[in-house]
């Protein structure tokens, strides 16, 4: 069986109190009927369910039993699940319900099933990875890491920012690429998350792996707490206030451990081996710079960054970093009528020019040009009214068709 979204995964015959759950498989739980614990982490427990009336299967996540004696914990949970139940996106995991059930608080999500890998089911970003060796091919992540962005972007511009990006919370289904937890963080609290991180990361130095894969207990609590900690921006690290730009970090580091299989360093990613295309260099550089203002400024120029990564393919140097990618952008998106900057003689050589109605039009641009000069020549020596009017007619087809060229 397969966790979703969160670290622990279980068998078939874990029981629950063995594996540090707190419902058992065929427990009521209100409206519904515990199907099978899917995931644990610092932030709660996730289960699949059955709504005994409805009869459909969703993700029901459980918050930690604590959370209810904090301070203003009833206030936070409305506000913020309100504003997770109305991020309505194809790349975000939906959130549809949300309520408090024999004193513990739920949010009730869609089942990310997860996708078929090599026989395997995989449902999240991280066991992808894991089924391919530890890296993502670099086609496959161009494509869910769009997906990611247009999910980001979508929450962004509604003032909703995650502040836990990691692998584990990227749900894999056939529909695409889902962002789980957005806003869980603010929910529970960000200051207890990061204190609780802050302990993992303490307890991971001191212990070693025990502190993190004890059985039972806290150890997956741990293990994701720890995850939650490794994708921190550094200004969260430094308990400053998170925005988009935090995210935009986090996204970065994903992209170098998918990539490279490694914890970041200071290699590029294209210099740590494997055949990782040079097109990855600046947008990992971009999103992973120690300054929030020298990052990328949202998830839309990340998205535009992205569309240039296969030009590496062909052996494109990249030390032009995100410039060159952005002239690049604006040559992609043109539209009839816009003229670019760069030599007159890119105006020529449009699209079009290998086409029979280009080579038809460079003729007759030759066939002007050619009368122009004869009529010039034609007024010198004999001066009067035709050849003025053949001047006057040779010049106005030349301009027709320079400003034909221009246009296309």
């Amino acid at each position: 069986m397969k966790s979703i979204g969160d670290e622990k995964t279980i068998g078939p015959d874990d029981g629950a109190q063995d594996s540090g759950y707190t419902l058992s498989v065929g427990q009521n739980f209100g409206q519904f009927r515990i199907v099978r614990p899917l995931g644990r982490g610092g932030m709660g427990e996730v289960y699949e369910v059955e709504h005994n009336v409805l009869h459909r299967c969703y993700a029901l996540k459980l918050l930690p039993p604590d959370f209810a004696s904090r301070a203003q914990a009833l206030e936070r949970f409305e506000r913020e699940a309100h504003v997770m139940a109305n991020l309505e996106h194809l790349n975000i995991l939906r959130v549809d319900d949300f309520r408090e059930t024999e004193g513990r608080y739920w949010l009730r999500m869609e089942l990310a099933r997860g996708i078929q890998v090599r026989d395997e089911t995989v449902v999240s970003l991280d066991e992808l990875a894991k089924a391919h060796g530890g890296k993502v091919p670099q086609e496959e992540l161009i494509v869910i890491l769009r997906q990611i962005l247009d999910g980001l972007s979508y929450a962004h511009e509604r003032g909703a920012v995650h502040r836990d990006l990691k692998p584990s919370n990227i749900l894999l289904t056939k529909d695409g690429a889902k962002i789980a937890d957005f806003g869980l963080v603010r929910l529970v609290g960000e200051e207890w998350v990061q204190s609780r991180a802050e302990l993992s990361v303490r307890a991971s130095m001191s212990l070693g792996d025990r502190a993190t894969g004890a059985a039972g207990g806290g150890g997956s609590s741990a293990r994701s707490l720890l995850g939650t900690f490794e994708y921190m921006s550094p200004e969260q690290k430094r308990g400053e206030e998170a925005d988009e730009r935090s995210d935009i970090y986090a996204v970065g580091l994903m992209v170098y451990r998918l990539l490279t299989g490694r914890n970041l360093g200071v290699k590029r990613p294209s210099e740590v081996g494997g055949g990782v295309w040079e097109g990855w260099d600046p947008l990992v550089s971009d999103a992973l710079e120690d300054r929030p203002r020298d990052r990328f400024r949202n998830a839309q120029e990340m998205i535009q960054a992205l569309r240039s990564i296969g030009d590496a393919r062909c052996g494109t140097c990249a030390q032009n970093g995100r410039e060159r990618s952005r002239s690049e952008r604006v040559r992609e998106n043109r539209g009839p009528g816009i003229e670019l900057p760069g030599k007159a003689s890119d105006h020529f050589a449009g699209a079009d020019s290998g086409s029979s109605v280009g080579r038809f039009k460079a003729f007759l641009l030759r066939v002007a040009g050619s009368a122009f000069f004869s009529g010039a020549v034609y007024t010198a020596i004999a001066g009067g009214f035709p050849g003025s009017a053949f001047l006057l007619a040779s010049l106005s087809v030349l301009c027709f068709l320079v400003s034909g060229k221009i246009k296309h």
